[in-house]
């Protein structure tokens, strides 16, 4: 049995109601839970990281079966089991089909959430948000125009590409060289 949800909502977190294109932490951060009768791991919790594209992966790992060629998640039974680290970080991505809270156009956002930091940045936009989830777990101070902080805005900006190309499609295989 797997419980998970596609999205939190802000119920009033921030003053906010149901769900907009601002990744604060209850909007991104959603329930999984994996029930296996099968399984030797019961009753742990896990803080890993791990995203919804993890679940099809999990599930065909389960069953037996070897993910498909341009699958992007992970097993996480050896995440839960202590067997594997987590991710070191989670893509959140978000294309909308219009433009809203005060944005020109239709919104895109990309966030990369690590243990400690969450960086999003925003198309067409000349700011973007840098939170330290550890001395800020509230996500009330945003961090991005800190001077002290340009190393790590920086190695998370790089860090947010890699993890993108990591997860860009390369399917299908060629069957022949050019």
């Amino acid at each position: 049995i797997v419980f998970t949800s596609d999205h939190g909502d802000y119920m009033g977190f921030h003053h906010l109601l149901l769900k907009g294109p601002i990744h604060y932490d209850g909007l991104i951060r959603v329930p999984f839970i994996w029930s296996d009768p099968r399984s030797d791991v019961r009753g742990v919790a896990s803080d890993a990281l791990g995203g919804t594209l993890d679940i099809g992966a999990t599930i065909l790992a389960r069953a037996g079966l070897a993910p498909f060629h341009g699958m992007q998640g992970r097993d996480l039974l050896p995440v839960i089991s202590g067997e594997a680290p987590g991710r070191p970080a989670v893509l959140v991505e978000e294309d909308n089909q219009r433009a809203f809270l005060t944005f020109e156009r239709p919104v895109r956002l990309r966030t990369l959430v690590t243990d400690r930091w969450r960086l999003s940045v925003y198309r067409g936009v000349d700011w973007a948000e840098l939170y330290d989830l550890q001395a800020d777990p509230l996500e009330l101070h945003n961090r991005w125009n800190d001077p002290s902080l340009a190393g790590i805005q920086s190695e998370l900006l790089r860090q947010l590409v890699q993890t993108m190309e990591e997860f860009a499609d390369d399917s299908p295989l060629p069957t022949a060289r050019a």
